[in-house]
C-alpha cells in the first residue's frame, strides 16, 4: 500500500517537472520510501511485534511461524484482541458474581444486626405474656409476615395450644389442624428440630390466601416445645432469610420466653403466699392504695371486704395443721373462683383474707361475700380429711369508699369491725359497717 501510495505520486510529479527530473526524483523517492520503511520498522513494527510476543507468552499462545509462512501481525493482533475481550468478560462475570455475593452478605449482616436488636428488646425482664406479644410483634415485622402465631406442644400427641398470634382478626382462631395434618409444618419443625419452609399448606390457624410459610421450633423453660409460625402471601421475603439468622432468632425467643417465665414465677414468689397462692399483704396493700386513687379521681365505688374462716383453731386442733392447711388453700380456691379479673384476692394473715372490688359498691359487695359464704356452707370438703358433717364456715365485713371512708386503712379498720360484729352475731354472716350501731344489715 506504501509503494503504491509513492510511485503515484511519482507519476504525478514527473508530469509536472517533465522527463529531465525524473530520474532524480525516482532517487528521491527511492530514498524517502526507504526511511518511511525504516522509521515504521522501528516505531511500529518492531514494538507491535515485541507487544504480541508478550501477549501470546502471557496467554499461552505460540510465537513461531505457521507452515512456514510469514507471519501476519494483523491476524494475530486480531486474535489477541479476541482474547483480550474474552478474558475481560471472564473478568466481568467474576466480578459481577463477587459482587452479588457482597450484597448477599451485606444482607445477611444486616439481619443479624436486626436479629440481634430483637434480641435485646425482648430479653428485658418482661412478665411472660408482655414478653409473648412484644416478640410477636417483632418478629412479625423482621420475617415481613402477613400472620404469626406462638404454638406449644399440649399434653395430648400431636395436638398445640395457641399461646398468641398477630395478623389476623378472627374470632375463632384454632390450631386443631395442627393435630390431624401429617403434612403440618410446625410438626415437621418439631420432629425434625430444625426451620421448616412450606407452600401451600392449608390450616385453621390462618387466610387460605397465606400460601407460604415459614415454622421456627424452639424450647422454653417450665412450657417445653413451641414453635413460632409465620405465614405470608409472598415467598420472597421468606426466601431472603438466611439461615444464620433464623437460627440465631430462635436462640432469642428460648432465652427471653425462658427469663420471662422465671421472671413471673420470682415476681409471684415475692408478691404471692406460698400456701394459698393468693397475693400476700404486702401486695394487697400496694394495690389497694393504687385503686383508691383511682377510685376518688374518678368518683367510682370501691369495697373492701374482710373474711375469716370460722372456728378455725378447731381444724388444727382436731384433724391436725396439715388438715388446717388444706382448708385454707380449699378456701383461697373458692374465693379465686368468685372474683373477677379486675378483683384482687389476697391472705390478709393467719385464717384471714380481704376482697379488693373496684367498681363496687357496697350492696354488690355484700352479695358476693353472701355467695361465697353459701357456697361454702354447703360443699362438704371429705377430700381434705374431714369428716362429711363438717362443714366450713365464714365471716364477712364490708366497708366502702367514699361511703364509710378514704383511706385504704380506715376502710380495713371499718370491714374489720363489721367482721367482728358478725362473729358476735353468731358467724356464718356478712355485714356491711354502719356508722350507728344497730342498723346493720346481716346478709
Amino acid at each position: 500500500m506504501l509503494g503504491v501510495v509513492f510511485g503515484a505520486l511519482y507519476i504525478l510529479v514527473c508530469q509536472a517537472a517533465g522527463c529531465l527530473a525524473a530520474a532524480w526524483l525516482a532517487v528521491g523517492f527511492a530514498a524517502g520510501f526507504a526511511i518511511v520503511l525504516l522509521v515504521l520498522a522501528v516505531l511500529v513494527f518492531r514494538p507491535l511485534n515485541a507487544l504480541i510476543r508478550r501477549s501470546r507468552a502471557e496467554l499461552g499462545g505460540r510465537d513461531t511461524q505457521a507452515g512456514g509462512r510469514p507471519r501476519d501481525q494483523l491476524r494475530e493482533l486480531e486474535e489477541l484482541l479476541t482474547a483480550l475481550v474474552a478474558l475481560f468478560k471472564t473478568e466481568d462475570r467474576a466480578e459481577h458474581a463477587a459482587r452479588l455475593d457482597l450484597v448477599r452478605l451485606r444482607a445477611h449482616n444486616r439481619q443479624l444486626v436486626e436479629v440481634g436488636d430483637i434480641g435485646q428488646e425482648i430479653n428485658a425482664a418482661l412478665p411472660y405474656r408482655e414478653t409473648i406479644d412484644r416478640s410477636l410483634e417483632r418478629a412479625k415485622t423482621f420475617l415481613r409476615a402477613d400472620f404469626v402465631a406462638f404454638l406449644r406442644s399440649d399434653d395430648e400427641p400431636h395436638s398445640f395450644a395457641l399461646e398468641g398470634s398477630l395478623g389476623v382478626r378472627s374470632r375463632s382462631v384454632s390450631a386443631d389442624c395442627c393435630a390431624e395434618r401429617p403434612d403440618c409444618p410446625i410438626r415437621r419443625a418439631l420432629v425434625d428440630g430444625e426451620t421448616v419452609r412450606t407452600s401451600g399448606h392449608a390450616c385453621t390457624l390462618y387466610p387460605h390466601t397465606m400460601t407460604h410459610q415459614l415454622a421456627l421450633p424452639f424450647t422454653v423453660e417450665t412450657v417445653g416445645a413451641m414453635t413460632l409460625l409465620a405465614t405470608g402471601t409472598s415467598q420472597h421475603d421468606f426466601d431472603a432469610l438466611s439461615d444464620e439468622a433464623l437460627v440465631a432468632l430462635r436462640g432469642h425467643l428460648h432465652g427471653a420466653l425462658s427469663n420471662a417465665r422465671k421472671y413471673d414465677s420470682i415476681r409471684r414468689q415475692v408478691v404471692t403466699d406460698h400456701l394459698t397462692r393468693l397475693y400476700n399483704r404486702r401486695y394487697y396493700m400496694n394495690r389497694a392504695a393504687e385503686e383508691l386513687e383511682r377510685s376518688l379521681r374518678e368518683q367510682a365505688p370501691l369495697s373492701i371486704v374482710m373474711i375469716d374462716i370460722d372456728h378455725f383453731k378447731q381444724f388444727n386442733d382436731t384433724y391436725g395443721h396439715a388438715t388446717g392447711d388444706r382448708v385454707l388453700q380449699a378456701v383461697a380456691a373458692i374465693l379465686q373462683e368468685a372474683v373477677r379479673t379486675t378483683d384482687t384476692c389476697a391472705r390478709h394473715g393467719g385464717e384471714e383474707f380481704t376482697l379488693l372490688l373496684p367498681n363496687t359498691p357496697g350492696d354488690n359487695a355484700m352479695f358476693m361475700a353472701n355467695r361465697v359464704r353459701r357456697t361454702l356452707g354447703e360443699t362438704r370438703f371429705t377430700g381434705l380429711g374431714l369428716p362429711r358433717e363438717a362443714a366450713i364456715t365464714i365471716s364477712a365485713g364490708v366497708a366502702t369508699c367514699p361511703r364509710d371512708a378514704t383511706t385504704v386503712e380506715e376502710l380495713l379498720e371499718l370491714a374489720d369491725r363489721a367482721l367482728y360484729r358478725a362473729k358476735a352475731a353468731g358467724r356464718d354472716q356478712a355485714f356491711q359497717y354502719e356508722h350507728e350501731v344497730g342498723t346493720s344489715s346481716p346478709g
